[in-house]
């Protein structure tokens, strides 16, 4: 079994370190930088998981409904590779241009399914900005948490069977760091 850590780990030279240090709550903000699970209405019930995984290929589009229907995602993690990260780096300009945003109904139908996380390589499942935050407060009302900008490569699709995640609850920011582990099969 591979262990591989898929978190982004931002220093202080970083654009988006300076970014969050400028802003007005930049407690807040430093929160929302690399990998950080968003939890603005509530908070998972536990520290550290192990889940299985389900992998979607959205380098080409988003899942669709028909993508969604018949999955078995209860307390999994649905993850979701858009190659954002890995083609366009994290944080600069055509990280944040690439959409990465779920169609509501889909949303509604991955939540219906009961996953315990959203797993992305990109910066959210929302457009930016209300519909971000909403998406994500949509996710904590059905126990489910979304964990944004992790490392994910195309060869992993086919190896990942699990995640290991962790973070730091006591955080006072709506977006707590977190650390995620893929455990993946030899190649």
């Amino acid at each position: 079994m591979n262990r591989q850590n898929i978190s982004v780990d931002i220093n202080e030279s970083h654009p988006a370190y300076q970014w969050a240090k400028r802003q007005s709550d930049s407690v807040n903000a430093m929160g929302h930088i690399g990998t950080h699970i968003d939890c603005y209405t509530r908070v998972p019930a536990e520290t550290k998981y192990r889940t299985s995984v389900h992998i979607i290929d959205c380098s080409q589009a988003m899942p669709t409904l028909e993508q969604i229907e018949g999955l078995d995602l209860a307390g999994k993690s649905l993850v979701l590779y858009t190659s954002n990260l890995e083609q366009n780096g994290y944080g600069n300009q055509n990280y944040g241009a690439q959409s990465t945003v779920l169609d509501s109904d889909v949303l509604d139908a991955v939540l219906a399914k009961s996953p315990a996380f959203i797993v992305i390589d990109s910066y959210g499942i929302g457009a930016h900005g209300d519909e971000h935050i909403s998406f994500d407060k949509r996710c904590e009302q059905n126990t489910c948490f979304v964990i944004e900008n992790v490392c994910l490569t195309e060869a992993m699709l086919k190896t990942m069977i699990s995640l290991e995640i962790s973070f730091d609850a006591s955080s006072t920011s709506t977006g707590k760091r977190c650390d995620v582990i893929a455990l993946s099969h030899e190649q």
